[in-house]
């Protein structure tokens, strides 16, 4: 019977052993950190750009004629006055230039015979040889001869011109973009266009809602695929004041220069716009925020070890990196790996 009781004792003191607390040890959640910086961030818009030149010309032939040669080629930069196209010259042109060389060279001629006749009746009216009437048909013949010497000037100027309407000229320096002539053709149409390659304009078409942020003179960036390792600097020219009801898109005018002629009308390739820049402040990725909801967002601070679940504002978005205009400090440390695992004052171990 006694061992019977102890046996019972023993059991007992098992069951009751069995309900007291086990002694916890508190957990750790192993952690990567970043500290918080300050940057520069912009908030940048992308749109289709294409480049037109700021100046340009399509020439054509102020006489019809037949092309005889096509001294420039598509690409080829020209200078102002340089020959691009060569027409036969009419005949009739180089006799009309001929023919009022000779009229310029007679009527000179009787000028200057008219002048000689008035000083001499000056004289003799001055002496009282002729009289005042006679003088006066003087004056009269050398002043008639002064005319016909412009009259037959500006013929002779004219038959050049007619004859120099053979030579098509570069009317300013820049780049040959399109040549439709062929020698043998008769000059009918477009001849050559011509584009200044100092300065390149687009029209970029956005979305309605960065009409706010757009200023004249906010900076631009081209990149292109026939320079892939280069940005080409430009500038917001002007942009419309309202946004068309029918696409929700905003036309922007931009352009660009200092590009030493790389830059050709009809290249195609993309704009970025930088709508707003902050400088000096805490830009933290996506990768390391909590979001709470629809438009809040919280960051996992950590110090001494305890997390710090915090909320914070946001400023500029560009991609993935956000502005924090607060909630997080520069010198923050800030949990990137593992904070969606943490709770606020859960005892944490930063690794690296």
């Amino acid at each position: 019977m006694k061992k019977i009781t102890v046996s019972l004792m023993s059991v007992l003191l098992l069951l009751i052993s069995c309900d007291q607390p086990e002694e916890v040890a508190e957990k750790f959640l192993p952690v990567t950190v970043m500290v918080a910086e300050t940057q520069v961030i912009s908030s940048t818009v992308i749109a289709a750009c294409r480049l037109e030149s700021s100046s340009g010309a399509v020439i054509t032939a102020m006489n019809p004629g037949r092309i005889m040669d096509v001294v420039v080629s598509e690409g080829d930069e020209v200078q102002e006055g340089d020959i691009l196209v060569e027409l036969s010259t009419d005949q009739q042109y180089s006799s009309a230039v001929s023919a009022s060389s000779a009229q310029l060279t007679a009527a000179r001629r009787v000028a200057s015979n008219a002048g000689a006749d008035l000083q001499r009746a000056g004289r003799l009216r001055s002496d009282g040889a002729i009289s005042e009437s006679e003088y006066e048909m003087a004056v009269a013949a050398s002043a008639s001869s002064e005319a016909n010497v412009r009259q037959a000037l500006a013929g002779y100027e004219n038959a050049r011109s007619m004859e120099e309407s053979g030579k098509i000229l570069a009317p300013f320096s820049g780049t040959v973009t399109r040549v439709w002539a062929k020698e043998g053709y008769l000059s009918s149409g477009p001849l050559v266009s011509i584009s200044d390659s100092g300065v390149m304009k687009s029209e970029l078409l956005i979305a309605g809602r960065h009409l706010q942020y757009l200023a004249e003179g906010l900076p631009v960036i081209f990149s292109t695929s026939h320079y892939p390792s280069e940005l080409f600097p430009g500038e917001i020219l002007s942009f419309s004041s309202s946004v068309d009801p029918v696409s929700g898109l905003v036309s922007v005018m931009v352009q660009f220069h200092g590009s030493s002629g790389r830059l050709r009308s009809g290249m195609t390739g993309t704009a970025i716009v930088g709508l707003e820049t902050s400088q000096n402040t805490v830009v933290l990725p996506l990768q390391a925020l909590l979001h709470k909801d629809e438009s809040s967002w919280e960051a996992a601070l950590v110090s001494d070890g305890i997390a710090d679940i915090v909320p914070v504002e946001i400023g500029i978005v560009n991609g993935t990196d956000f502005e924090i205009i607060g909630g997080v400090e520069p010198g923050d440390s800030i949990i990137f790996l593992g904070h969606h695992l943490v709770v606020d004052g859960s005892h944490v171990r930063v690794v690296q």
